[in-house]
């Protein structure tokens, strides 16, 4: 039987947390050893959470904007670098890179048949001309 993935999380220590055994209504009626009936149990052990990573990228997915400002405010700006596009242009063979940042994009065309110096297009004009045919040279 296959396991969820889950990552570990330090928890701050001491602590104390809602019982994960009792309710209101077992409480009441069936008794809690785990919170000797206070509703609250308290660590004081080096503790680590396991969370399921598909909890931790759903709550990603869910909240992109709040992650995105904090990573933002934690580690900076970073550039979006990725490959747009395989293109042939005058039976050349050319991966198409992106890179978007605040500044601006620019586009690098690095031949992947055969050895040659990337192309650099800081215009969206300048790089249409290049996948439609032009040579630059």
């Amino acid at each position: 039987m296959k396991q969820a993935v889950t990552i570990n999380f330090p928890a701050p220590l001491p602590a104390e947390v809602p019982c994960p055994i009792c309710t209101d209504e077992k409480k009441n009626s069936n008794g809690c050893k785990g919170c000797d009936f206070t509703g609250n149990i308290k660590i004081t052990v080096d503790a680590k959470i396991p969370i399921q990573r598909g909890l931790i990228i759903k709550y990603v997915a869910e909240n992109m904007p709040s992650v995105a400002s904090e990573l933002s405010r934690h580690y900076g700006l970073v550039p979006d670098v990725q490959t747009e596009d395989m293109i042939q242009v005058d039976e050349k063979e050319y991966e198409i890179v992106k890179i978007s940042s605040l500044g601006g994009v620019i586009w690098v065309a690095n031949r992947v048949d055969k050895w040659e110096s990337p192309r650099y297009f800081k215009s969206l004009k300048d790089y249409k001309s290049f996948r439609n045919g032009w040579h630059g040279e």
